[in-house]
């Protein structure tokens, strides 16, 4: 399988990149190798858990030991980003392997107005359909995000098995969500099931690889911890359809219900790993643990700017952990890793062949992950609203309205000396190359902004 850096879709920024490999030393390219074997995949998404969310990250205010011991035993990446710095981009980006502009959907999927009726095009080749059609099992469990119609349900995307929600977020008790619909589905119907909605998630996840653990499967574990409402295991519901409520919820200690979403995830995690080992499949699974974006201001997004909602690092810098027995090295690694290079990197493990009749942006792991070889450099964008931002190497551009923005993350991590006028040819030929990529996503139609 061939990476198909995303820079290469659009001929007029090449000439770009060769005017910046003056300024940003290139280094070499690594060709990837398909991986003989069948392994399971299994990704674990978090909701809106900020780059300093976890003990393995710096958290000393939360306990997390089933993460603290993948992130030690595996590899943690210092440098992952979501693709976008809200939840339904992302997630799109990760199932399809491109931009979120060029599957569509740029912003959020909301319970409420025209984009309630919107989500991910059923035509695209997701990620599931394609392990399904090459003989794994695959199966979604928890938060969907890419459109509420059965029209756009897990199973018109590859997966055989999904139980879960399609909103952005529920009760995590009585299951509605935020505007007082009944929101828990097996497949393509409403299914009333009494428990806490993180626990549930455990629990089909579980049975999941019991159910498969005989073939290859691809799991998407895909929590709503911690986003909102304030819950934990036992705070009472307070959403349904004949009452009025708030986003937040009730609850008035929010630092303890937060902290308890995040341990309570943890919890399930450390299942999910004993079931592995007991079923003897640890040394055939990749784990792979990220989140779709930053946290909102009372989260933790570490010593990072700003956050979800805004392209500064604190909108999109995460945690990303990946392990696999045997396969993995303990180490950590400062290379440039996007939720969208998944698509492709699960496809080489497999020993699938990337789809020639589609683009890929992202960009293969799989050298990485296995033998901690450089990725090739390329530059990577975002999109949101009214904001633009292009990273290239160490530096990265941000365009907020009318305000432009340098940053030389290696030395400035926390986004705070803007060297515009500083380094103006830099900045200059980077806005070109973010324009030229801009002016190729804006002639895609967003069914969400």
């Amino acid at each position: 399988m061939v990476s198909n850096p995303s820079f290469s879709h659009f001929s007029s920024a090449i000439c770009i990149i060769v005017v910046l490999a003056g300024l940003l030393a290139c280094g070499r390219e690594s060709s990837p190798s398909a991986f003989q074997e069948r392994p399971n995949l299994i990704l674990i998404m978090a909701d809106d858990l900020g780059y300093g969310g976890l003990g393995c990250f710096g958290n000393s205010e939360v306990s997390t030991p089933a993460l603290d011991s993948l992130a030690s035993k595996g590899l943690r990446f210092f440098d992952y980003h979501s693709n976008g710095a809200v939840c339904s981009p992302t997630r799109a980006s990760i199932l399809t392997g491109m931009y979120p502009q060029r599957s569509g959907l740029e912003g959020v999927i909301y319970a409420r107005g025209p984009t309630r009726k919107t989500g991910l095009d059923p035509s695209r080749t997701a990620l599931a359909e394609i392990l399904r059609q090459h003989g794994y099992k695959t199966g979604i469990m928890g938060k969907w995000h890419l459109g509420y119609d059965r029209s756009f349900n897990p199973v018109h995307h590859g997966f055989e098995d999904f139980r879960g929600f399609v909103s952005g977020n529920i009760d995590y008790h009585s299951h509605y969500d935020n505007t007082g619909v009944f929101d828990w589905w097996h497949d393509l119907d409403t299914a009333h099931e009494v428990g806490y909605t993180t626990d549930l998630i455990t629990k089909h996840s579980i049975e999941f690889i019991r159910k498969n653990h005989e073939n290859p499967f691809f799991l998407f574990v895909s929590h709503e911890a911690p986003h909102v409402p304030f819950q934990g295991r036992n705070d009472p519901a307070y959403r349904f359809s004949d009452n009025e409520f708030t986003y937040y919820g009730p609850v008035e200690d929010r630092d303890r219900a937060y902290r308890e979403m995040i341990e309570v995830m943890d919890e399930g995690i450390a299942k999910i790993m004993a079931t592995l080992d007991e079923l003897k499949l640890t040394e055939n699974t990749l784990v792979v643990f990220v989140s779709d974006n930053g946290a909102e201001p009372f989260g933790h997004n570490g010593n990072l700017r700003a956050h979800k909602g805004s392209l500064f690092e604190g909108g999109h810098r995460v945690p990303g952990i990946a392990f696999w027995k045997n396969r993995i090295v303990a180490d950590t690694t400062s290379q440039l890793v996007v939720s969208m290079d998944w698509y492709p990197t699960f496809l080489t493990l497999a020993g699938i062949d990337e789809p020639m009749d589609i683009v890929v942006d992202g960009i293969d792991l799989s050298r990485l992950l296995l033998h901690n070889d450089d990725l090739p450099e390329r530059p990577v964008f975002w999109k949101y609203r009214d904001q633009t931002a292009l990273r290239m190497k160490e530096y990265k551009l941000l365009i907020d309205r009318d305000s432009t923005y340098l940053f030389d993350l290696a030395t400035d991590q926390g986004e705070s000396s803007n060297l515009v006028n500083q380094r103006p040819h830099l900045a200059d030929s980077l806005s070109k190359v973010l324009n030229d990529w801009r002016k190729v996503m804006e002639s895609i139609p967003q069914k969400t902004r």
